[in-house]
């Protein structure tokens, strides 16, 4: 009897705990799914800066040519920053450049065209039917006969970099002509340096046919074609200027930006060339003798062409990733930071960007207009809640974290309704409740909704096309491949997250979670959630950026002080402001033992704060001191400035990359709240 009695404790013990297991083992696995596919997607086939630079150990610089080429970089200045492990950007390149000259080598810098801004099809379409939305809010600035003034920036941006990176030669490709002849002819023919291009008449300028370069006791021959012209008479020419240089010189290359095709049958026609450079994206490959390859796109990567010039001269090619481990040159990012500024101070500069979603039937509607995901909170309380607590609720801090809250080609996928009359606008107060990937991006506009809630005026079920307008292959690698794994994060009906599942979710993204934790240092409820919060976030180490942060007020300014200093008042009086200093000043001088110190002083607050600094090493007298400075101030000051903008009173408070996360989420012991 006894037996069995066990045998159903067992069993029903089993029978509990065997979901909530299966779950947690279900929610790894999707993670691990979701995080495997994103890196794999993600992968350049590119070879790590140090690695290149260590295979030069053993070349020898006076007997190689190194060119090193770009191409099809489309006016990209840099990645936008939408998912860990991109590659690319002028500062990276910069450093390439200049880390591969310090090695001793002196290479060819070249560029194989394509280096002006694509519009966007989606673009072009909406400014060609600005008539077709009645909600459609694209600026008259943008017209078929003008190029965008953004656009305009971003070139003469991608110029200077070259001109201070020390390009040698461009190769004009007929993608260059999106601004017409006159550019081609009154701007890139005028650069320091020339345009390669013995194939193509009549632009006069800084032209001409071919680099000649002496390594060693060979002489180097880089020629160009460009695909500004291609007719065949005009390829003839190279019958000739071949002809000379394979008398004259003892390799030659060239630049082409002709089409593939015809590259390979140069190749097969011409065997004393060993290699041939084109822009794009293509598979290296040896056609005979000579070699093919390409240079990548979006600037992702920086090319390098390796001639051995020795008694057996040697080919070969590497593409090298521009990723992170690659530091910015301080020069080109100073470049893009007055780029930014720019756009940042101009309403013209600011009016380009892709108006989403103009396939779908309800955006178009006379009738319809944004509201903001407040409004629907109102009837949809439990899936506001769910959406609260997403990566679209506060995908427009991704923006702020890296200064992009006016380029509005990165704005248009980070807030809700852009472009529309009624939606987000770009530095317009009246608008900021759109921020962020809102209720209405999904679901589409909701004037219409809220005002007579039927489904035909809203869209119930969204398609996973809705998703790809943000989500494409160059912003969210992989998402075709995951989006079954992450849909469940945008279900409204799945349970709540809790605050580990928050922040892993938010430390799958390009930014580390913003956790700040609002209290008032004799707050014991504060202090109990020190108690809770402190050892859990202190397992994340740096993934995550924690600020402790202190609810606080100015006191108002008597009429007889003369002093500039401001003066604070606390719920717990003076006693509170002085040890919120003494917490701010221990996390700036001593941010390893910070943790350590508030967990002391939550089992003894009531005694002196000394206690608890000599116990976990501190130097008193350096705290002291710190208390005094400016810093330690102005940081109080902000802590009371940041609760006022988020309208925070209670402690604790808990918020995540700026939204306030509930309580039922993560207070565990909390038990109550001072006000």
């Amino acid at each position: 009897m006894k037996k069995k009695h066990i045998l159903w404790v067992f069993l029903l013990t089993l029978l509990v705990a065997t979901p909530p297991i299966y779950q947690r083992f279900s929610e790894a696995r999707r993670l691990k799914q979701i995080k495997t596919i994103k890196h794999e997607a993600s992968q350049l086939k590119a070879m790590p800066l140090n690695e290149f630079l260590a295979s030069l150990k053993a070349t020898a610089p006076e007997e190689t040519l190194i060119v090193l080429y770009t191409g099809s970089t489309h006016g990209h200045l840099e990645p936008c920053g939408c998912f860990i492990g991109q590659s690319g950007g002028l500062p990276r390149r910069s450093t390439a450049i200049s880390s591969i000259r310090a090695e001793g080598f002196s290479p060819l810098l070249v560029d194989l065209g394509g280096i002006l801004p694509t519009q966007d099809s989606k673009m072009k379409e909406s400014v060609l039917s600005m008539t077709t939305s009645p909600n459609d809010a694209v600026s008259e600035t943008l017209t078929t006969d003008k190029i965008h003034p953004l656009d305009q920036l971003r070139t003469q941006k991608v110029l200077e970099s070259m001109q201070l990176l020390k390009y040698e030669a461009l190769v004009p490709d007929k993608a260059d002509m999106i601004f017409g002849e006159d550019f081609v002819k009154d701007t890139l023919a005028r650069q320091a340096f020339p345009l390669l291009t013995p194939n193509v008449e009549g632009f006069g300028g800084n032209t001409q046919s071919v680099l000649m370069k002496t390594v060693g006791n060979k002489k180097v021959a880089v020629l160009g074609l460009s695909s500004l012209s291609l007719q065949d008479t005009n390829l003839t020419v190279l019958d000739r200027l071949l002809l000379e240089l394979e008398q004259e010189t003892d390799v030659i290359v060239i630049l082409s930006n002709l089409p593939p095709a015809v590259n390979r049958t140069l190749a097969e026609k011409y065997p004393r060339v060993s290699a041939i450079l084109s822009p794009g994206t293509g598979e290296t490959e040896n056609v005979g003798n000579v070699l093919l390859t390409y240079s990548g796109a979006n600037g992702e990567t920086l090319g390098a062409l390796l001639l051995n010039t020795g008694d057996t001269p040697r080919v070969s090619a590497e593409h090298i990733a521009l990723t992170e481990d690659v530091e910015d040159d301080p020069h080109i990012r100073e470049l893009l930071q007055d780029f930014y500024t720019q756009v940042a101070t101009d309403p013209q500069l600011q009016a380009g960007g892709e108006r989403l979603f103009s396939d779908e039937a309800l955006e178009q509607e006379a009738g319809s207009g944004y509201v903001g995901s407040q409004a629907c909170a109102t009837c949809h309380s439990k899936a506001f809640d769910q959406w609260s607590h997403t990566s679209h609720a506060t995908a427009f801090n991704t923006l702020l974290t890296v200064g992009k809250q006016f380029y509005p080609e990165c704005v248009s996928c980070h807030v809700t309704g852009f472009r529309y009359e009624t939606g987000y606008q770009i530095g317009t107060k009246e608008k900021e409740h759109l921020a962020d990937v809102g209720c209405e991006t999904c679901h589409g506009p909701g004037k219409q909704h809220i005002t007579t809630p039927l489904t035909t005026n809203i869209r119930g079920e969204v398609k996973q096309q809705v998703c790809m307008e943000c989500h494409t292959p160059s912003h969210s690698p992989g998402f075709a491949q995951i989006v079954e794994y992450v849909m469940p994060e945008v279900d409204h009906s799945r349970t709540e997250p809790s605050l580990k599942d928050i922040l892993e979710q938010r430390m799958r993204g390009p930014m580390k979670p913003q956790v700040e934790l609002f209290v008032m240092s004799f707050c014991p409820f504060g202090v109990q959630a020190e108690e809770e919060l402190l050892p859990f976030i202190g397992k994340y180490g740096d993934a995550v950026d924690f600020n402790l942060r202190f609810i606080a007020n100015f006191a108002e300014e008597e009429t007889s002080d003369t002093s500039d200093e401001r003066k604070f008042t606390s719920l717990h009086g003076e006693a509170e402001v002085i040890e919120n200093l003494h917490q701010i000043a221990i996390s700036q001088r001593y941010p390893d033992q910070f943790f350590d110190y508030l967990l002391c002083r939550a089992k003894h607050l009531e005694s002196a704060w000394t206690q608890c600094a000599k116990k976990v090493g501190l130097d008193i007298n350096r705290v002291n001191q710190e208390i005094e400075s400016e810093r330690t101030k102005r940081l109080f000051e902000a802590d009371i400035q940041r609760a006022t903008a988020l309208e925070i009173r209670s402690s604790p408070t808990l918020v995540v990359d700026g939204k306030v996360i509930s309580g039922s989420l993560w207070r565990g012991k909390v038990s109550g709240i001072c006000r």
